[in-house]
């Protein structure tokens, strides 16, 4: 869903790629306490951030949205990958997300 230069972003539907979406989901709790592991991937959006180069793209980080919500509280999880963090992604990542309160999303002084 997005290209520039040496990034892309992609969409993938937790209902249609539920292994791959588990396995992000498995990724991010080792390295976020407060992740909580759902099974079922089927009411989440994932959005994968990529470094590209000539070997291929790399995920960074990604976040992932819930398809709907009530209350508009959709953003999910959102993760930078260790070695790629205070390079952006996280404020790209939660730009990208259609959050206006990045402040309340990453710690800016991090990043």
């Amino acid at each position: 869903i997005y290209r520039h230069e040496k990034n892309s972003m992609f969409e993938v539907d937790g209902a249609r790629n539920p292994i791959y979406c588990e396995n992000l989901c498995y990724i991010s709790k080792l390295f976020l306490d407060h992740k909580n592991l759902l099974f079922d991937t089927t009411p989440f959006l994932f959005y994968v951030l990529t470094e590209n180069d000539e070997h291929g793209a790399h995920i960074v980080g990604y976040f992932s949205k819930d398809k709907e919500s009530e209350k508009n509280y959709n953003l999910s999880c959102i993760l930078a990958l260790p070695f790629f963090q205070r390079r952006g992604y996280g404020k790209f990542s939660a730009f990208r997300s259609g959050k206006n309160e990045l402040h309340q999303l990453v710690d800016t002084e991090n990043y």
